[in-house]
């Protein structure tokens, strides 16, 4: 019964690996500019984001990679939000805490995020990596037609005026 249980569990694990893997996105097909490196490279350094104890991290970029809306909540709580101009400014920077019982909504819209990845124009571009257990975990959406998951998580965490208004 224990081996059974085992095996049970390491199937199940397996399957979660393989999904998370199915559906790594694809910014080859973006312009390749210093800015949009920069920005997907602070999605994509997994050591970084889990020493933090970062929860989730999401990148916008409604005028193209100019510039990046960047959104950060740690496992605590605490979300910090700012525009991200490429190696000029950080600006308009707020931080909150959010109650435990969003933060537990949050933890549950973030499982129920697509595992599909979309590659719509850098304008409508939605970068999301998030933590699931020791794996940091990264997908993209169209800002056109967020799934319903992660407008629960804006609205959880609060979404920035520059991309609601292109909605």
């Amino acid at each position: 019964m224990r081996q059974m249980l085992v095996v049970l569990l390491v199937l199940e694990f397996a399957s979660v690996r393989a999904e998370d893997a199915s559906a790594a996105p694809d910014f080859s097909k973006y312009p390749q500019t210093e800015s949009f490196r920069y920005f997907v490279g602070g999605h994509t350094n997994a050591a970084w984001h889990l020493q933090c104890t970062n929860l989730l991290v999401i990148s916008a970029f409604p005028s193209g990679d100019r510039y990046a809306l960047q959104y950060c909540t740690t496992e605590s709580g605490k979300v910090i939000e700012y525009r991200d101009v490429y190696k000029w400014a950080i600006q308009s920077l707020h931080s909150k805490e959010i109650a435990e019982t969003n933060l537990t909504s949050l933890r549950s819209a973030i499982r129920q995020l697509p595992v599909e990845s979309v590659s719509p124009p850098i304008e409508r571009l939605v970068i999301v990596s998030f933590r699931r257990g020791t794996n940091w975990i990264t997908r993209s959406y169209d800002s056109g037609v967020l799934p319903k998951p992660l407008r629960q998580i804006y609205d959880l965490i609060g979404e920035r005026f520059e991309s609601k208004k292109d909605r």
